[in-house]
């Protein structure tokens, strides 16, 4: 795959574009082998209508509103630890499934395909059942997802803090270097494929992005310096454009990693009592 895309930048860009542009949207697994989470023992499980469909999700604990946000082709399983730990240390969670991840039902592009949108669409059905939350835990693009949900939602985003786990920037930036990690996009094909994507999910790439956004709130980055889909310079960026935001630099953790970190959960556990 990836010679044919390099020698497609040279002899037959539209067709490559119109190509990545499918895969672009495509979720990186089926139902019967996405990632998925269970309900903690003691949780109590919910559905809300989102789409056409019903998101999933568990309600665990007592104490200030956590939100864990999953990114593109995540789950609820994903904060597994990170959710044990802050129940631990009397927080209440509230984890979900967007569309067609995890367990819930199939999105309005079916179960195999969704795009950023109905992410932010989830935050904001969770919003209106639960209302604004102390905190934000999210990974990858729920980070992006989460703050344009709140924004949408009306949130003062100033009252939340947001600990942000390999933080998926959004932009044309953004996805031409998630995109360049699983194949090589040249210039020839990746001018062609954004008015395609933008085209398609409805929305300009530049405003699904993390660029831009004034965020006052505390913000804990956690970015690990090999991240191939994210890479480190992104989280490094927001760090230093954001007031109150701190990077934790991370080695050996990668994209997923990080989730599972005994030492990153006891950062944002520690972050979000400050």
């Amino acid at each position: 795959m990836r010679s044919g895309f390099a020698a497609a930048e040279r002899v037959a860009p539209d067709r490559a574009a119109k190509v990545l542009c499918e895969l672009w949207f495509r979720l990186p697994a089926g139902p019967e082998k996405r990632l998925r989470g269970e309900a903690p023992a003691g949780s109590h499980v919910f559905e809300l209508e989102c789409l056409g469909t019903n998101l999933w999700g568990y309600d665990w604990g007592e104490g200030p509103l956590v939100f864990l946000v999953h990114g593109w082709g995540g789950s609820t399983g994903d904060f597994k630890f990170i959710a044990a730990n802050l129940v631990a240390s009397g927080y209440r969670v509230v984890a979900f499934d967007a569309p067609s991840h995890g367990n819930a039902g199939p999105g309005p592009w079916g179960d195999r395909h969704a795009n950023g949108l109905h992410l932010i669409e989830a935050m904001n059905v969770v919003l209106e059942k639960f209302g604004a939350p102390y905190a934000v835990v999210a990974h990858s693009m729920g980070a992006l997802s989460s703050v344009h949900g709140l924004v949408q939602s009306e949130v003062d985003t100033a009252g939340v803090r947001f600990a942000m786990l390999a933080p998926f920037i959004g932009g044309e930036e953004g996805f031409r270097d998630t995109i360049g990690a699983i194949v090589p996009v040249g210039p020839r094909i990746f001018q062609r494929l954004v008015p395609l994507g933008e085209a398609k999910s409805g929305v300009r790439l530049e405003d699904f992005s993390l660029r831009g956004i004034e965020l006052d709130a505390p913000v804990l980055i956690v970015h690990d310096q090999g991240d191939r889909p994210n890479p480190f310079r992104h989280g490094q960026a927001l760090a230093n454009t954001w007031p109150n935001a701190e990077l934790m630099a991370t080695t050996g953790l990668g994209h997923r990693k990080v989730l599972m970190n005994p030492a990153v959960s006891a950062r944002v556990r520690s972050f979000l009592g400050e």
